[in-house]
């Protein structure tokens, strides 16, 4: 068949047409770019600002070592880093002895890739997690995607560390996520591979010193395995790849870095996650660990570290359910905190305008232990009955009282070394503490334990304490069993309670008033905001 030369020129035309439409629809506009003037205009979307509770979970071939028989306790991260002891050019150290005793001698090849070929997460169950996560109330949910030992949990293209190729053979990270968002959960990545690099870098030298031989950390054919093992340049490379690939094949609605501002491409990932939001048009967060600038994300302080009496920002802290400072991973002698200390603490940070972040700690096999699940289901039960005290609430103008200094403790270890401080400590929230929230006309006061009296005494909600513009108590609901008898004078607001209580941690009333209720912002003695401290 022959064309005609104006037929040929309107095909080529319309190809060219087709082809630019086809680009343009392939590669959208891009909102935000690499630098911080650019990324500083993103928001902190409402639906963040009103989930309050999160959890996440540090689990990953460091969770192999677990199960080892140390002498020496979990120190300043040490079990969740593993990798510092088994590459150590002593032989003595503990890791390595261990490591040698139950995967093989280091000199003879083995390697952190053989503890991560443990790692099977044989009993995993994406949707087993899901429902108990669900249970617990929280509103979203996620995993730790890749932590400072740079084995990654999802199927990987770029490096055979990972999960999908080594190990559990399986994209562990795509299962759970798509779990979650099946029960309309939010979804969040952390990475913490920014210090990736620095660590192995530090052992690496440390063995080309001791004349280290057969050690595969050192040997260019497991390049492929230890794709941080290179230099910075390749490294920064590596990490964007990696970072980028959740990004686009997950697409998750929180991105959390351990980490890497100003450092390793971190600002174009952020744009490139922002930009992928846009085109997908979805809501996204960044939490901020003091390694971004000021009112940039959500705050997100570990343990509490640094963190301020009020914080006049979206923040969360970050906590593990064990009870030790730095008990992010699963080991055998792990003890767990108890569903009161986890209710109580929630609360307080509610009233001071955040949230709380738990990280859950699985066994290797994909498993929890029962404390884990007790501390989840307990939180979740307290959450169905007083949530609409804690979920889209803002403080009130009064949004502690009892115990409102820091409640800062320490925990110290067998050497006497103390570890960073970590507030706030439940066990001096009492009674006679109430934290305030509001949202819309409905004013919440919960007290964080039940008075022996059979009376809550709440001088917060005084006659002298304008409440509406009447300043007058309309009537008073306790949470999970109705209205309750009460009266106001000059010095409190008293309540009766009920024979029968809800619960015995904290007991949430709803306050009704006349009027329109006042929602002057909390009186907070400085307005400068105090960073996370890095950590």
């Amino acid at each position: 068949m022959k064309f005609k030369p104006s037929y040929l020129f309107c095909c080529l035309v319309g190809m060219s047409f087709m082809s630019t439409a086809t680009l343009a629809k392939e590669t959208p506009p891009q909102v935000y770019q690499a630098n911080w003037e650019s990324l500083k205009k993103h928001k902190v979307p409402q639906w963040a600002q009103d989930a309050k509770f999160g959890v996440y979970a540090h689990w990953g071939a460091y969770s192999v070592s677990g199960k080892w028989n140390y002498s020496n306790p979990n120190w300043g991260n040490a079990y969740i880093t593993p990798y510092k002891g088994i590459y150590s050019d002593k032989k003595t150290n503990e890791a390595r002895k261990l490591f040698e005793e139950n995967v093989g001698k280091v000199e003879q090849g083995f390697g952190y890739k053989d503890l991560a070929a443990q790692f099977t997460a044989k009993n995993f169950d994406a949707n087993k997690w899901a429902d108990l996560v669900e249970k617990s109330g929280a509103k979203y949910a996620g995993l730790a995607a890749v932590h400072h030992d740079g084995y990654v949990l999802w199927d990987s293209e770029y490096t055979d560390f990972s999960a999908g190729k080594l190990g559990a053979k399986r994209d562990l990270f795509g299962e759970l996520l798509t779990a979650f968002e099946d029960r309309g959960l939010k979804t969040i990545a952390s990475f913490h591979h920014a210090r990736t690099y620095k660590h192995y870098a530090k052992l690496i030298r440390k063995l080309k010193k001791a004349g280290a031989e057969n050690v595969d950390l050192l040997d260019e054919q497991y390049r492929n395995f230890y794709w941080f093992a290179g230099d910075e340049e390749s490294f920064a490379k590596k990490r964007y790849d990696l970072t980028k690939e959740v990004i686009d094949k997950y697409q998750p609605d929180v991105l959390w870095f351990d980490g890497g501002g100003g450092k390793f491409g971190t600002e174009r990932i952020l744009a490139d996650y922002f930009n992928m939001a846009e085109a997908a048009g979805k809501e996204v967060s960044v939490h901020n660990k003091g390694n971004f600038p000021e009112q940039f994300g959500v705050y997100s302080y570990e343990n509490g570290y640094n963190r301020p009496l009020y914080v006049n920002w979206p923040w969360e802290d970050d906590t593990p359910s064990a009870t030790g400072w730095c008990d992010w991973p699963w080991f055998s002698a792990i003890e767990y905190k108890k569903p009161r200390d986890l209710v109580v603490r929630l609360v307080d940070l509610v009233a001071r305008n955040g949230g709380l972040l738990l990280s859950l700690n699985p066994r290797p096999d994909g498993t929890f232990d029962k404390g884990q699940e007790d501390l989840l289901i307990g939180m979740g039960q307290w959450l169905k009955q007083n949530g609409e005290a804690i979920y889209s609430t803002v403080p009130w103008k009064i949004y502690a009282e009892g115990n409102t200094e820091r409640l800062d403790y320490f925990e110290v270890g067998k050497n006497g070394q103390k570890g960073r401080a970590i507030q706030p400590d439940t066990s001096r929230l009492n009674e006679e503490d109430v934290r305030f929230t509001r949202n819309g006309e409905n004013l919440y006061a919960t007290v964080l334990g039940v008075p022996a009296s059979g009376k809550v005494s709440i001088k917060s909600l005084a006659e002298k304490v304008s409440v509406s513009t009447d300043n007058e108590v309309k009537s008073v609901e306790l949470l999970g069993h109705g209205l309750v008898k009460w009266t106001r004078d000059q010095e409190s607001l008293t309540i009766d309670l009920p024979k029968k209580l809800p619960n015995e941690w904290a007991l949430s009333f709803k306050v009704n008033v006349v009027g329109e209720l006042d929602k002057t912002q909390p009186a907070v003695t400085s307005t400068k905001m105090k960073m996370p401290k890095q950590t």
